[in-house]
Formats: C-alpha cells, structure tokens, sequence
C-alpha cells in the first residue's frame, strides 16, 4: 500500500481573515520599513500616512510596534531619528488606542534614549531629547486621557477635563508647561546641530532634521493656547502672589517659543509645508482680565498637497465662464454697425452675459451651502466617533486594571504557598518560626487587601457593563446619524449633477453665441434679417432661462427639505440628551426619597428610644439643612433655564438628603432628653412631618408636571424646620433647670419606676398563666406553662437582684455622704447617678418588653426568638445596674457579695428561659411536620422550590437583620459612652478591683 505523507495532508488551509490579516501585516511592514530607512533624508508623508491608516484598519498600534521593533534602532542613528519622527506623527495623528497601546512601550523608547545619549554630536543629542519629549507626550496623556493625540479640543471639552475645579486646572497648566519645555530643548538641539548661515536647510541632512519640528509647532501651538486660557482661569480665582512662578515660567516660554517660529519662518523649507503663525511681541497680561478679550488663539496651516494644481484649475474654469472679451467687442462692434446703418436694436448679447453670470452667481453660493451643510454633518460625526473613542479608552483601562487584579491574584496564591510551606518546617527551629510568623501576618494582610480587590472587581465589572450599555447606545445613535448623511449626500450628489448639467449646457450656449457672433461678423450685410434672427434666439434664450429658474426652484425646494431633516435630527437628537439627564435626575431623586424614607422610619423604631442627644448640638444642623434647601433651590432653577446644570443639582439633592436625614434622627433623640413625653412625641410627629414635607418636595422635582409647585415646597419644608427648631428652643427652656437639683428625685423615681415595672410584669405573667390554664389544653398548654414558669423565675431573679441593689446604693450613700443629704451625695457624684438612672431605666424597659413578647408568644401571635431576644436584653440591663452599683461600692462589702450572687442567678435563669423557649420551639416544629403521605409529583416539587425560596429569603433577612444589629449596637455604645460617661477617678477604681 502506498504511504501518504501526513505533513501535506494534514496542512491546515488559511482562512480568508487570516490571509487579510497577512497581507495587512506585509503592507504594514513595507511602508514602516519605506518610512523609517537608513537614508539621510526627511520621512515620506505618504509612507507615513499608509502606517497610520493601518492604525486605523487596525484599531490599535500592535503591527506598528511588532515592525518598528525589528528595525536596526540600536544600530543606526537615521533610523532611530526617523522612528522618532514617525512614531511622533503616528501618536498625533494614529487611532485614539495607539496611546495606550504605546505606553507599554515606554521602556524601549527610554533605553533608545540612553543609548544613543552616549553619542556627544550630531544626532545622538537629537535622539536623546526626542525620545525624552515622547515619553513626556506618553506621561501627558496618561494623566489626562481625555486629550487626543493632536491635542486637539473645544473650550467646552477644556473646561469639562478641568471640572471647573482650580487645582485640576493647576496641575494641568504644570504638566504643559514641562510638556512645552521638552518641546523647546528638541528645537533648540535641531537649530544648533545647524550652522549658523541656514545653508543646509535646503539640503536633504539639512531637512532630514528639521521635519519633525513640523509636528512640534502643531502641538507647541495648542500648548500656548491651553496655557494661556489656563493662567487666566487661575488668576481670577487666586491670588497673583500664589502665581508668580507660574508667570516666570509661561515669560521664559513665551520669548523662546516666539523666537522659535521666527527661525522657522525663515527656513524655506518650511514655507511650502507649514504656515506657521507668529506670536505678539509682547505676552499676555494675566494680572488685568480685560486682555482675555484681546488675545488671539494661534493657529497652524498645512496645505494640501494638490492645492496648487487646483487653484490653477479653477482659475482656468472661472477664465472660460466669466471671460466675455470677445462677447463685449462683438456687442460693440455690433452696436457701432447699428449706429452706422442707423438702426436701433436691444444689446441682446450684454443681457445673455449678465444672466450668466447671475447664474453662476447663484450655483456658487448653492455649492457653498451645501458644503456648510456637509461640514455640519461631519463634525456631528467627529463628535460621537470622540464619544465612542472616550468610551473604548475607559474599556481598554478597566481592562487592563481587571488583567492586574487577576496578577495580583496570582501572585497572592504563590505567596500562600509559600506559606503552607514554611509551615510545614515550623518545628526545625526558633528561626524559622520567627519568620513563619511575620509570613503569616503578611499573608493575612494580603488576603484582607485580596478581598477587597475582588470587590473592587466587582464594583469595576458592575460600571464596565455600564460603560458598554452607553457605547451601545451611542453606536446606536451613529448608526442613525450616518444613515441621515448617507441620505443628504445621495441629494446633494443628485443635486451636483443637475447642476453639473445646466453648466455644461450653459457652456454649450455660450460656444453656440460665440458661432452666432462670428457669423453676424462675417454677415453684415445682412443686418436686417440678422435681427430677425436675433430676436427668435432671445425668445429661446428666455425659454432656457425659464427652464433654469425652475430647476433653480427644485433645487431651492431640496435645499429646504435638507434643512428641515437636519433640524429634526438636531431636535430629535436634543431630546434624547434632555431624556438621558431626566433619567439621571429622577434616579438620584428616587435614591434621595429613599434615604428621607428611610429616616422617617428610623423616626418610629424602638430601638432608638434610649438613644439622646443634646439641644445644643441639635441647634447646630438646623443652618446647614435650611442652606442646602435653598442651594436646591437655586440649582433647580438654574437647572431650568440651562440643562447643563444637572451635576449641581444632583450633588445639592444628595447633600439635602442626607442632611435632612441626619436632622430627623437627631431631633428624634433630642425628643427622647424631654421629661414631658407627650412634648417629646410631639416633636418626633413634627420631624416626620418635615420629612414628608421633603418627600413632596423631591416629588415636585421628579414629576414635570409640577414643576412650579418646588419653591412653594421648599418654603414649606424650611418652615417644617423653623418649626422643629422653635420646639427644641422650648424643650431646652424646660431643661435649663439644674439638673443636679433634680438628680437626687430622678433616681428615686427611677428605681421605684424599676420597682413597679417589675411587680407588675410578675402579677401579668401570673395572670397569663391562670388564662392559659383555663382556655388551652394539650401541647398549647404545656409550652404555655412551661414559657410562663421560666419568665416568672427569671422575674424572681430580677427582683431578688433589684433588692440587693438597693441594700447596696444605701450603704452607698450612707458611707459617702458624710453630713451631708442624700441628694448632696448625688449632686456630686452626679454622673455616676446619672449612670444608675439608665440602667434603672434599662431594667424597667426590658422587664417590659420581656412581658410583651411573652404575652405574644402565649397568644400565637410572636415568635419565641422574641421571647429569646428580651430575656437576652433584661439580662444585659441587670448587668449594667451591678456595675453601676459597683463602681461606688467598699470591695469588702457583704451587700456587693450578695448583689453579685443574684446576679448569677439572673444569668442562670436568663438561660432557663433561653434553653425553654428553644425546647418548645422544637416541639411545636415537630408537632407541625408535614405530611407528605398524600402529595403528589407536582405537589412535592412545588411546596419543594417554595421552601428553597422560603430558605433563601430567610438567609438574606438573616444577614441583614445582623447587620443592623451590629449598627444599632454600635450606635448605643456611642450614645451611652457620650450620655453616661463615668468619672475618672471611680472607673480607675474599678479597674483596681
């Protein structure tokens, strides 16, 4: 059997994609190597162009980086100039990504400059500060990707790169003015490595060299002009005396880069490629504001190539249509015949004239338009193509920020080997124990900053998908735009050949009148019957002109039409604007409504009702709620009138809301200081008030219907707060008293308050008991008794400890009050009374809270985590009124003994009714299994899927309701640290013991 031979069976055939990219690569490759040769002369434009289409087809500088490298730049000192050059042009001039794709290369460009520095003469100095001035080029954009290559933006666009922010604009004037100073050390070097005469400016070494100072004007030109709008911008927000260095800089600047175009515009070389504009002789005045309106924005030309050809071509054209020599002395010889043979005629050929020339007249100022209509559409385009450009750089950098995390990441794993590792070898010796536990607390804070770059990815992820929905909509929107260009430049080339028409019959008329001329010359005689004719060619002349002004109107009707698609276009496209920004205002409203909701509610939860804070400091929020109100109020209106006002407003609306919402929580714990709790509630109720005020004004806001009903809100929700504020003025009059007076009754109250709570939690448990006994039976009953036995001994407990404590607070005040009265004892000591006056009222209210969810668990109606979380919370509040009593007592004291035991035997009992309510918990779960004898296929998977749900959502209120736990935690610890705070002198004591 014959072999086959597997190598040419088995070749993979090229796909057409890969052949293009083959062939791309191949020209690519040419017409770098074209560009950048080992020939002493300047660049080739067109090489150069052909690489920076490339960049183009490509949307990147991948191919132009992987050719330029495989030239000889350490080798010869042309190519190296010329890459230089090249890659200047193609930064300036290539696709938006060829900057990023360049800065991975800024190492090779550096090591290019350091080798070639080595070289003291002619083109090693050249290299090192061109290479010098790109990898300045390179650090400019990184730190401002905004700019394009050129440099190259509105006044609009300068001043949202700067975001209207002074140090913004501060730090970018630095970083041009070192941008400009690279730029005049390259030219500086260009001019000396010449001789003193220019003589070989004409030369090809001579041009070799001064080429890429073309480049160099372009953006020394848009630098002077940044600067100096720049400079005036700061000075008229800071002082001069902060600026002067910036004036120094921009002085020096300023005379080395106008004599800069000086010497270039001497250079012939330059005259034919380059205009280039020449500077003031004196700078601008930054001091005097007025001169703003004086300066003029330099600019460069760079005429095409194929502008002289046709300047003359169409000089020619205008020669052939307008030139009527020949007419005008054919008419006056005619007329001087007529005058001769004494006949009288019209100068018919004079008027055909004029109506020509009316005629052309009226096609150049139709071409005109058309083109202002052509140039209109393409800067439309330029500006989503600059939108699409921006949106695809901030995909590029989340890109290559999500392939550093994935390094890092890596890197992290390697390290924890590492780890696992030395681990192993704890054991050997002192050592390498040693260093396995500074490892270790390495690794730990490098898993703690591993987390968070994995939520950092997360949240980088959620605005990449967000960056790639708005790319998506403006593809979109020029998508559209390009089908309506695509449509007005089909009428306009319709319209070019009608016109292109009637010219080329007009021509055709004109060689017919130029016969016509020549045979009424040779046709004297014949004067008479000559007239006759001439009379029957103006009848047809005026029919032609007829025909003219009709397609003169149909072009008119076009022209129309064209305007009225491009103002809808306009419109439609303003809209879609005003739409994106509504949509942006009304979901920072929603977000502000929620946090106001949220803090409404916040108003009514109980667990704040222990939580205070002082009048004084509450007096302090009311003037930045009433600014931020009317703040909002102007930026709404100035929001009105011009849309691009929706930063400040959005930045006013968050800020209102979170003051308000701050100002509500804080007059509610204001509320909780008064001793009139019907005031305090009134106070609360207005604070909601206030913030149901705010809701109505943020809904105004949202719905444009109601537009006009915002100033009438904000008035009212200023009111609300004068309101507030008048009643917290009242509350702080009612409690100007001395408090220390009144400390001495407010503990008494307070412990008998204690008292009776506690009494009257145990007569309701007893009673509960006698109800469930007499109304439920079985398993009901059993966990009912069983609830009620346990709440009843913690109950006992609680009072046992309550009796010790106050055994112990009179042997208190009896040892320290000396001769003096009991209320004297507390006055003095009046913050650790003021500590025993909380957890006094601590125990009362968790006694009453433990009644309540008993009473809830009993009926059916609560659950026993209820029951759990009160026995939890009355056992913390004893244990604050032990170390509230401790902190006085004799640490030999019988009654601190016996305090401390009946504190144990609350704990103890506090987990009796723990360990209870879990036991009847399990019980009723296990009397309430499901039978699942009689279900069905579908019914089993159903009721299945509804408990994973049931499942998932308990988890998600699980984690949440920990979350609020530990806040609301947090939040009392501070509140009471603030509230309660003990002496110095007795928690050192404390401390002792």
């Amino acid at each position: 059997m014959a072999s086959l031979s597997l190598p040419r069976v088995l070749q993979p055939r090229k796909t057409s994609l890969e052949q293009e990219r083959e062939n791309f690569e191949k020209c690519q490759s040419i017409s770098i190597g074209k560009a950048i040769n080992q020939i002493e002369t300047p660049v080739k434009e067109k090489h150069v162009r052909s690489t920076i289409i490339g960049t183009f087809h490509e949307k990147g500088a991948q191919t132009f980086w992987v050719c330029a490298l495989r030239l000889p730049l350490q080798d010869n000192r042309i190519v190296a100039w010329k890459f230089c050059h090249v890659l200047h042009k193609v930064l300036r001039e290539g696709h938006q990504q060829v900057i990023p794709h360049s800065q991975r290369h800024r190492g090779a460009i550096e090591d290019l400059g350091k080798l070639w520095c080595h070289l003291r003469e002619g083109y090693g100095k050249l290299i090192q500060c061109y290479t010098v001035l790109l990898i300045t080029k390179l650090d400019f954009h990184r730190r401002n990707p905004r700019f394009p290559g050129n440099l190259q933006v509105t006044k609009e666009e300068l001043e949202s790169i700067g975001e209207n922010d002074i140090n913004n604009y501060f730090q970018m004037s630095v970083e041009m003015f070192d941008y400009m100073d690279e730029i005049l050390n390259l030219q500086a070097a260009i001019f000396g490595s010449l001789n003193m005469s220019r003589s070989n400016s004409m030369m090809s070494s001579g041009q070799c060299r001064l080429a890429p100072l073309i480049p160099c004007i372009q953006d020394s030109t848009q630098l002077y002009d940044y600067c100096v709008k720049i400079l005036f911008k700061l000075h008229a927000s800071l002082p001069p005396d902060t600026l002067s260095g910036h004036r120094e800089r921009f002085l020096k600047q300023f005379q080395e880069l106008r004599q800069f175009y000086v010497n270039a515009n001497t250079l012939q070389y330059f005259r034919n490629l380059i205009q280039i504009p020449l500077l003031p002789e004196n700078p601008p005045n930054f001091l005097v504001q007025s001169d703003l309106r004086s300066y003029v924005t330099p600019v460069v030309i760079l005429p095409p190539e194929d502008t002289v050809h046709q300047s003359d071509s169409e000089s020619m054209v205008d020669g052939n249509l307008v030139d009527t020599s020949d007419t005008n002395s054919t008419t006056g010889d005619l007329v001087d015949l007529n005058h001769r043979n004494g006949s009288i005629s019209p100068d018919v050929l004079a008027e055909r004239d004029n109506l020509i020339e009316h005629l052309q007249q009226e096609i150049s100022r139709l071409r005109a338009e058309i083109q202002r209509l052509i140039l209109e559409h393409q800067r439309i385009v330029d500006q989503l193509n600059e939108r699409i450009g921006e949106l695809q750089v901030d995909l590029a950098t989340k890109d290559s920020e999500l392939l550093q995390e994935r390094q890092l990441k890596e890197d992290l794993l390697q390290q924890t080997e590492a780890v696992s590792k030395l681990q192993e070898n704890e054991k050997k010796s002192k050592t390498t124990e040693e260093k396995f536990q500074k490892l270790k607390e390495v690794y730990t804070k490098l898993r703690e900053e591993h987390i968070q770059l994995i939520r950092t990815k997360a949240d980088i992820d959620k605005q990449l998908i967000s960056a790639k929905n708005v790319g998506e909509t403006a593809l979109r929107s020029k998508a559209l735009a390009e089908s309506k260009i695509q449509e007005l430049v089909q009428e306009k080339s319709k319209a070019e050949e009608s016109m292109q028409k009637s010219s080329n019959e007009m021509q055709a008329e004109l060689v017919s009148l130029r016969q016509s001329q020549e045979s009424a010359k040779s046709e004297n005689q014949n004067l008479a019957c000559k007239v006759e004719w001439l009379l029957g060619e103006k009848s047809s002349v005026e029919s032609e002109l007829q025909d003219l002004l009709s397609q003169k109107e149909d072009l008119d009707v076009r022209l129309r039409e064209t305007e009225a698609k491009m103002k809808e276009l306009e419109t439609r496209l303003q809209q879609e604007k005003q739409d994106k920004l509504y949509k942006l205002l009304v979901t920072c409203i929603s977000q502000a409504e929620e946090i106001v909701q949220k803090s409404i509610h916040e108003v009514d939860n109980p667990a704040i009702s222990a939580v205070t804070c002082t009048p004084d400091y509450f007096r302090t929020l009311i003037e930045p709620v009433q600014t931020s109100l009317s703040g909002l109020g102007n930026s709404f209106q100035s929001f009105r009138s011009d849309s691009t006002g929706i930063n400040k407003l959005v930045q006013d609306l968050i800020n209102m809301a979170q003051l308000l919402s701050n100002y509500l929580l804080r007059g509610k714990t204001t509320s909780n200081t008064s001793p009139d709790i019907e005031f305090g509630e009134h106070i609360a109720e207005v604070c909601k008030m206030v913030g149901t005020s705010a809701l109505s004004l943020l809904a105004s806001i949202k719905d444009r219907n109601k537009v006009d009903e915002v100033a009438g809100n904000i008035v009212s929700v200023k009111a609300r707060v004068s309101e507030v504020a008048g009643l917290i003025d009242k509350l702080t009059d009612t409690l100007k008293g001395d408090s220390a007076e009144m400390i001495g009754d407010l503990v008494e109250s307070e412990l008998a308050g204690m008292d009776k709570a506690i009494e009257e939690a145990a007569k309701r448990i007893e009673e509960m008991l006698s109800k469930s006994r007499a109304a439920d039976s079985g398993l009901k009953l059993e966990v009912n008794e069983k609830i009620l036995d346990s709440c009843t001994t913690l109950m006992q407990a609680i009072r046992v400890l309550v009796q010790k404590s106050r055994l112990l607070q009179a042997e208190i005040v009896a040892q320290g009050k000396g001769t003096a009265s009991a209320k004297e004892f507390y006055k003095r000591n009046h913050q650790w009374t003021e500590g025993l006056i909380s957890a006094a009222k601590a125990v009362g209210m968790g006694a009453k809270f433990l009644l309540t969810a008993a009473d809830k668990v009993v009926s059916g109606q609560g659950k026993f985590e209820q029951l759990v979380v009160a026995s939890q919370g009355i056992a913390a509040s004893t244990a604050q009124l032990v170390v509230a009593s401790r902190v006085k007592a004799d640490r030999n004291s019988k009654n601190m003994t016996a305090l401390s035991q009946a504190s144990k035997g609350v704990t103890q009992a506090t987990g009796g009714v723990v360990a209870t309510a879990k036991s009847c918990s399990q019980m009723v779960e296990e009397n309430e299994d499901l039978d699942m004898s009689g279900l069905s296929l579908h019914q089993a998977k159903r009721l299945e899927m509804e408990s994973q749900v049931r499942v998932l959502e308990l988890e998600a209120s699980l984690d949440q309701e920990r979350l609020k736990l530990s806040a609301l935690r947090r939040q009392h610890y501070q509140l009471a640290g603030e509230v309660e705070g003990w002496d110095q002198e007795s928690l050192q004591d404390l401390t002792q013991r």
